[in-house]
């Protein structure tokens, strides 16, 4: 554009506002400092995909018609996921000395000179709907990570199908994934994935595979900590209190409360204590004990006298004494299966002979 011209000027010129709503813009810019543009948008006077059409006119730069881009997964791969999404920035073209990407913001200096300096070279600049920007990016991060997330899930599935881990721990970070498995008192890190994952990633990882679950969610310090509790069937067993200690939690086949999150299992309600006369799958430690209760078994109560328990027992890998190795499927444990009516005195001495070794 030979002639360079103000966006106000713009909006009027391509009728997209008319002079009073302009006006109400320039006062909200000079009373708040924000952009003219913003201040349109704030005043609900203009959309943000008009000021993007407007400023490509201004900048005389391309506009691009996001939803027609199709992301070029190797170069995805060579920027941070959350960059991308914060500044809504779509990297469409590389060659030897320059990069070609579309924008929400091209006013965006400090995005634009990082990519700059992280490529050392040039950046053609175009800019697109930062709404439709987001949405193309979260769609091909799920075609890029999923498939591996669920692969991962499915190597750790069949590393712990018999044994006491019964609860996956996710803790997603901003370039990295690391997965946990606890269980009978034991945790170890089992997988660490590259690449940032959401809640919903994880969630919808579990529904690929078709396992329902329960869950815990811990936020602190802008950190995640997503504990996932999968199910695979369910116990049958009336008149005891139950204790479930493996992979794949057995529920009871009615209706009955949790102190966790529920994920496509029918039939399971929260509550943070029992209800009167229905079960209660407990987590955590310090549920009342009753025949109606099942409780995975690092919160099985200490008073227990008869019992059913359907729970592997950890033992030491003598081979590695705890460390992990081919023996032992890299777990540090081997694992005997622990089913019928007990104490818990004798689960207890079990669990102790298990992981300290028989006196």
């Amino acid at each position: 554009m030979s002639k360079w011209k103000s966006i106000g000027q713009l909006l009027l010129e391509y009728g997209l506002t008319d002079d009073e709503g302009l006006r109400e813009g320039l006062k909200m810019h000079k009373a708040t400092g924000m952009r003219l543009g913003e201040a349109m948008v704030k005043l609900g006077k203009v959309s943000k995909d008009d000021i993007n059409w407007v400023l490509s006119k201004q900048l005389d730069i391309p506009f691009v018609i996001v939803e027609d881009v199709i992301p070029n997964d190797e170069l995805l791969g060579k920027f941070s996921r959350q960059f991308l999404i914060e500044n809504r920035i779509i990297p469409l073209h590389e060659t030897d000395d320059q990069i070609t990407i579309v924008t929400e913001d091209p006013l965006n200096d400090t995005a634009i000179e990082l990519i700059r300096n992280s490529f050392n070279k040039k950046v053609n600049v175009s800019t697109g709907s930062g709404r439709k920007i987001e949405k193309v990016l979260k769609k091909a991060y799920e075609k890029v990570t999923l498939p591996e997330l669920i692969d991962s899930l499915e190597g750790i599935i069949e590393r712990i199908r018999e044994t006491s881990f019964y609860r996956m721990d996710f803790l997603p970070g901003k370039t990295s994934c690391r997965i946990n498995i606890f269980g009978a008192g034991i945790s170890r890190n089992i997988a660490v994935l590259q690449g940032a994952f959401t809640k919903q990633d994880i969630f919808g990882a579990f529904d690929s595979l078709n396992i329902p679950f329960l869950y815990d969610t811990f936020t602190g310090d802008n950190n995640l900590l997503l504990s996932v509790y999968p199910v695979v069937n369910r116990l049958d067993v009336e008149g005891m209190a139950v204790i479930s200690g493996r992979y794949g939690l057995c529920l009871p086949p009615d209706i009955t409360f949790t102190d966790t999150a529920i994920h496509g299992v029918a039939g399971f309600f929260r509550a943070d204590n029992p209800v009167q006369g229905y079960g209660y799958f407990a987590t955590k430690k310090g549920a009342p004990a009753s025949a109606e209760s099942v409780c995975v078994i690092d919160a099985a109560p200490d008073d227990f006298r008869e019992c059913y328990i359907d729970a592997y027992i950890p033992e030491k890998c003598p081979s590695c004494n705890g460390g992990g190795c081919e023996e032992c499927n890299d777990l540090g444990y081997r694992f005997s299966v622990m089913e019928g009516v007990y104490s818990s005195d004798d689960l207890n001495k079990r669990l102790k002979e298990g992981r300290d070794g028989k006196d």
